[in-house]
């Protein structure tokens, strides 16, 4: 688990999306097939060198595993130094360092089984479970799959053509709802529109993925089967309306499976650890060798690692993809956020190097398990 192993992957092919998201597609070479082999809903960590900084960011993957080649779809973020980078700078032809794919938000279909799918995104959110959903209708064939999706305005749709044409060639097995919170407005001509702020063309859904509009969508699409799952994916409010919403309406939260879309910026600025031991010193084991540092004040134990010149696993820097890993195997720590491994893992010593700090002298945590 600790191994960290990037591969060189050539570009396939930049697709603009939208006028803020490009889909960039990879070759996988032979002798990496096995390797690059994943499930539908996971994610790749990409390294660039930007400015003369590495730097590493977790993208969901929009391929299905059926597909021939590996693509992610990157939404530019303002101010973000790789979204930017992958939108301005790669061409087809480049080559970018990968990871092979990983994360737990996935699904795994079974040609026999017959479900419900009912799958929540916003935004950028809609990336793994446009792998999700194109899995399902393939591989599943009996099961049926209810898509809301929220987004800002009709620019602003990723996949808006793919998911029409694929609601109507499985017409019966897939729907799609969308649901815009500021759509265009468009100018009325003569006097009157002069004085006008316009009016909107959009004839779907107004408003965001909030309660209310989980509690309608679940209302008006119940499902065929006693079979379902709950997949969300998108920024954090968004999750917490539809998980709300869900266990509301008596659905179990074992069948409820999320995926936070956050920055690292958003996470240090809402920290929240206290308790914490200032200089705490961390044994660690990684890739079969023993490591020793003592904390800076502040420092999370994945941030003492890496300044001690170790190569511990990484990729999102916010708690919500789960590549730094690690067991606790004695003493004791406190995580800032922690949106990737859940209850029980954390009960039986698990954490996220990036988001931990001690609250004992000392810490032993084990990347190797």
């Amino acid at each position: 688990m600790s191994q960290v192993s990037f591969h060189p992957l050539p570009i396939a092919s930049i697709t603009p999306e939208t006028d803020q998201a490009v889909t960039v597609a990879f070759r996988i070479k032979e002798e990496l097939a096995q390797q690059f082999t994943y499930k539908a809903g996971q994610y790749l960590t990409l390294k660039f060198v930007v400015n003369g900084k590495e730097e590493r960011r977790a993208y969901s993957m929009c391929s299905a595993p059926h597909d021939d080649e590996i693509a992610v779809t990157v939404k530019r973020v303002k101010g973000g130094i790789v979204s930017n980078h992958i939108a301005d700078a790669l061409k087809a032809g480049d080559i970018v360092d990968a990871m092979p794919p990983q994360g737990r938000f996935l699904a795994s279909p079974e040609a026999a089984a017959r479900r419900d799918y009912f799958l929540f995104g916003a935004g950028s959110g809609i990336t793994p479970l446009m792998s999700i959903l194109r899995s399902i209708l393939e591989e599943e064939p009996k099961s049926s799959v209810y898509l809301l999706y929220g987004n800002r305005d009709e620019n602003n749709i990723i996949f808006e053509r793919q998911l029409a044409d694929l609601q109507q060639r499985y017409e019966g097995q897939l729907l799609v709802e969308h649901i815009l919170s500021r759509p265009k407005k468009y100018k009325v001509g003569g006097l009157k529109g002069l004085f006008s702020s316009g009016k909107p063309k959009w004839e779907g859904n107004i408003g965001r993925i909030d309660i209310p509009a989980v509690q309608r969508f679940m209302t008006a699409n119940p499902g065929k089967v006693s079979d379902k799952q709950y997949y969300i994916c998108g920024p954090g409010q968004m999750i917490d309306n539809v998980e709300q919403a869900l266990l509301g309406l008596g659905v179990h939260k074992e069948f409820i499976h999320a995926e936070r879309f956050v920055s690292a910026n958003d996470v240090k600025k809402n920290k929240t650890s206290t308790d914490v031991v200032e200089g705490g010193k961390v044994f660690a084991k990684l890739s079969g060798k023993d490591v020793e540092v003592t904390l800076k004040p502040g420092q999370t134990i994945l941030d003492g690692l890496l300044e001690s010149g170790a190569t511990p696993p990484y990729s999102c820097l916010a708690g919500a993809c789960s590549t730094c890993m690690a067991k606790v195997t004695k003493g004791g720590v406190k995580m800032d956020v922690c949106f990737a491994i859940d209850d029980d893992e954390i009960a039986e010593g698990y954490i996220l190097a990036c988001q931990s700090h001690p609250t004992t002298p000392e810490v032993y945590v084990d990347f190797d398990v």
